[in-house]
């Protein structure tokens, strides 16, 4: 069974027993027999649902936050709807205010923050050959397909459709169903060959090794899509790196590259075509539990910086060990891609590359915001599990 449906079957069972006063905040225990939490009286009248404090259309806070007492304290605390709700009534104030059980129990268990998603780190041999796949009609035509399409790539960083239209237009149709195209300085959508149209190794036919997009934007492409429209020649086979599973690789063998990588925030330019692009990204992003959040890496863009003598000379050490790793055999995927074969993947883990080619190869493509991405799955998983 899916990992978020047996989450939300548990939220649904989660109820409240009890409410204390506790050294000037409010502890709440659980049925499950879950450790109490804690909140600040402050925080609950701050976050309460009543229709008074919270717009019930727009889901958006109504009550004044600056204008809530410092000191305000619960006159009375209940437990209502059979464990669902708690109830306080404030010294100051005669409204009531209300907190379902569920909303607390999930605050209470992740501070309000987002969990990292149940990800699989794969390299050549965990994934082999049977990559992640769902036919194309399933995702245009079911939610359900979409949601299991899109839940494979959350997982593996990388997920394939079959059966697409080989065209510019299918391969938008595909993208709007998961969110609007992002706009880059490529464009929308976008195709390409070796015709150099933009100064990038893309519109060549060199090999590329393992990077991820978007280095030198600020909030760099999250999704990426590709199909090939057209190939006659040879070679160009399409190669991917699980950066999370390198990076994971490098945090258990050598936790003094894995710091500098993470905290180093190396800039990266696009130079030429009328523009000058320029961010700086740690090749290892962390979010705020430690987990890996990004990386961030593209040795064709990075920019010339320095660090002091003896850090810089670390940081290259880590840098080689990372570069070494991505470009190890064991760690990569190849495929050869052909009309109607669709690959989209997480540019924030995913590294991808492609063997030099010889002939004509056509490609097109477009990208796709993270928190589009991320908002389409929120949705999709809502409906497919009402509460």
């Amino acid at each position: 069974m899916n990992q978020h449906k047996l989450e939300k079957d548990k939220d649904r069972g989660v109820l409240l027993n009890s409410a204390k006063l506790v050294d000037g905040r409010v502890e709440v225990n659980w049925n499950h027999g879950a450790s109490s939490a804690q909140f600040s009286p402050f925080w609950l009248r701050d976050h309460c649902h009543a229709s008074h404090s919270l717009n019930a259309d727009t889901l958006q806070r109504q009550v004044d936050t600056f204008s809530i007492p410092q000191e305000i304290a619960p006159a009375t605390l209940e437990i209502a709807d059979g464990g669902r709700t708690l109830n306080i009534v404030w010294d100051n104030e005669e409204r009531l205010s209300t907190f379902p059980a569920d909303f607390l129990w999930n605050i209470a268990r992740e501070e309000g923050r987002a969990r990292s998603p149940c990800r699989t780190l794969w390299d050549r041999d965990t994934m082999g050959e049977n990559f992640p796949s769902v036919p194309h009609k399933e995702v245009m035509e079911s939610d359900a397909g979409l949601l299991r399409w899109l839940s494979l790539v959350e997982e593996f960083g990388f997920a394939l459709t079959t059966g697409a239209e080989g065209s510019m237009a299918g391969t938008e149709a595909l993208v709007k169903r998961v969110a609007y195209v992002r706009e880059t300085i490529f464009g929308g959508m976008w195709e390409f060959s070796a015709n150099m149209a933009f100064k990038d190794t893309a519109y060549t036919s060199v090999a590329i090794g393992p990077h991820t997009d978007g280095t030198y934007s600020n909030d760099s492409p999250g999704f990426q899509m590709f199909q090939c429209l057209q190939f006659d020649g040879s070679g160009g086979d399409s190669t991917l790196v699980d950066g999370f599973k390198v990076a994971d690789t490098i945090r258990q063998n050598d936790p003094k590259a894995f710091e500098l990588l993470s905290e180093v925030k190396v800039p990266a330019h696009y130079l030429g075509d009328g523009v000058h692009l320029r961010a700086e990204h740690p090749i290892i992003g962390l979010d705020h539990n430690g987990d890996l959040s990004q990386v961030a890496y593209n040795n064709y863009d990075r920019a010339p910086f320095r660090l002091p003598a003896a850090r810089m000379t670390e940081f290259y050490r880590a840098l080689v060990l990372f570069h070494r790793l991505i470009n190890d055999p064991t760690y990569e995927i190849s495929m050869r891609l052909r009309p109607g074969t669709v690959l989209f993947f997480d540019n924030w883990r995913t590294l991808h590359g492609r063997h030099s080619f010889e002939g004509h190869r056509h490609m097109c493509g477009a990208y796709v915001n993270m928190e589009d991405f991320q908002s389409k799955l929120r949705v999709l998983r809502s409906a497919a599990n009402p509460r």
